[in-house]
């Protein structure tokens, strides 16, 4: 009888069989009836928003799709509420590792000279261009005197 690793078993999960959507959808319910709750009710409703995080932290993903979907919701919470807690960018970290991704859990904050920036980047880059070609010019002229 063939062995089969645990990594092979959870790529033929279904993306729609992964329990970790299913939670997402739960925490992004929550989080949204703590948005709208009234004075009365909103310490209530932000106990039901912090255990429906706490399952959403402790739901493993079965699958890239729902590993990527998490990594995806915890980053906009992140942003959106400034989420400074440990385990939430713990998690999303370990999430970005294991997805083999090479930006941050967060969004690093814009500086405002990146347009600035991506001009001179696409300056650079067409110098380059146009070195390319006056250098190939040049080689083609001395190639034909000789």
């Amino acid at each position: 009888m063939a062995t089969t690793s645990h990594a092979q078993i959870i790529e033929h999960v279904p993306f729609h069989a992964d329990p970790i959507l299913a939670v997402i959808d739960h925490h992004d319910e929550a989080w949204s009836v703590w948005q709208c709750a009234s004075d009365a009710l909103v310490a209530r409703r932000h106990v039901e928003m912090e255990g429906a995080l706490a399952r959403l932290l402790a739901t493993p993903c079965a699958t890239q799709f729902g590993s990527l979907a998490l990594l995806r919701h915890l980053r906009w919470h992140i942003q959106h509420d400034g989420i400074t807690d440990a385990a939430v960018l713990a998690r999303a970290s370990d999430l970005a590792l294991y997805l083999r991704l090479d930006f941050l859990p967060v969004e690093p904050a814009r500086a405002p000279l990146a347009p600035t920036l991506r001009l001179l980047s696409g300056l650079g880059e067409a110098v380059a261009a146009l070195s390319l070609i006056c250098g190939g010019l040049v080689v083609i002229g001395l190639a034909t005197l000789a």
